[in-house]
C-alpha cells in the first residue's frame, strides 16, 4: 500500500496533483502507473483513497475516492524528551512516528549535554514526513524546538520515566503524557518539581536506558493494544 501526505484542503479536492520531490519518489522511485491506488492522509488523522489518473513527465493526477482507515493508536500520547544527539534524535523522531505519538517536545534540563539546532528542527520535520508514509498512519507529530524543562508545558498528572521508580510503567493506567529525561537523569530538585505538580514516577526495569531508546520503548509499552 502507498500513502501519501498532502495538505487538509487537498483531501477534501477532486484531484490532487502530485510534482516535486513526492513525484519523483512515486512515479520514478516506486513506478506508479494509470491506475494504481494511493492512500492519501492529511497529517491531522484524515485519510482517503485516490487512483492515479494521469502520468506526464513532471507530474501526476490523482483523483480523491471514498474514506480510509486512519491506522492511528487509540490512545493520543504526548513525548517530552531531553535534548539528544542530532543522530540519535532523527532516530527517535522515525520511530516516534511510526508508532503513533501525537507530539514530541524537546527540552533541556540540568543534565542536558546537547543543543538543538534549526537545522537539525527541519530534518526532523522531514524524517517524521517520511516516517509517516511509510507507516501509513494518518497524524504527523509536531516536533517542537527545544525549550527549558519548566517551559515545555507539561501537564500536571504526567508519567515519568526514572530509574528506581517502585511503579512499573506497564501498571500504569490511561498515560497520555511521557517524560524522558537525560541519560545522567533528572536532579534531586527536578524529580521534587513532578512529584508537586502530581507527576508518577514509574520505570522499564533494572536496565539503564539511552533517552531515546527508553522513549520508543515507554511508548511501545503505552500504546500497546490502544
Amino acid at each position: 500500500m502507498i500513502h501519501l501526505l498532502v495538505d487538509g484542503e487537498e483531501l477534501d479536492r477532486d484531484s490532487v496533483e502530485v510534482e516535486g520531490a513526492d513525484y519523483r519518489h512515486l512515479f520514478r522511485a516506486r513506478r506508479l502507473k494509470i491506475g494504481d491506488r494511493v492512500r492519501l492522509v492529511d497529517g491531522r488523522g484524515g485519510a482517503r483513497w485516490s487512483t492515479v489518473a494521469g502520468v506526464t513527465a513532471e507530474r501526476a493526477r490523482l483523483d480523491v475516492e471514498g474514506p480510509a482507515p486512519t491506522f492511528e493508536p487509540g490512545r493520543r500520547v504526548t513525548l517530552f524528551v531531553s535534548v539528544v544527539r542530532p543522530e540519535r534524535a532523527v532516530w527517535l523522531v522515525e520511530k516516534a512516528t511510526e508508532l503513533g505519538v501525537r507530539e514530541l517536545q524537546w527540552f533541556v534540563s540540568e543534565r542536558t549535554s546537547r543543543s538543538f539546532t534549526e537545522r537539525a528542527a527541519a530534518r526532523q520535520a522531514r524524517v517524521a514526513k517520511s516516517a509517516l508514509e511509510q507507516s501509513g498512519g494518518a497524524w504527523l507529530p509536531r516536533v517542537g524546538a527545544a525549550v527549558a524543562l519548566e517551559q515545555a508545558g507539561i501537564p500536571a498528572g504526567a508519567v515519568v520515566l526514572h530509574p528506581g521508580a517502585g511503579t512499573s510503567l506497564a501498571a500504569v493506567r490511561d498515560v497520555r503524557t511521557l517524560v524522558i529525561g537525560p541519560e545522567g537523569g533528572f536532579s534531586e530538585r527536578e524529580i521534587e518539581w513532578f512529584v508537586d505538580r502530581g507527576a508518577t514516577l514509574a520505570g522499564l526495569g533494572p536496565r539503564v536506558l539511552r533517552a531515546e531508546t527508553a522513549a520508543v520503548a515507554a511508548l511501545a509499552v503505552v500504546l500497546a493494544g490502544s
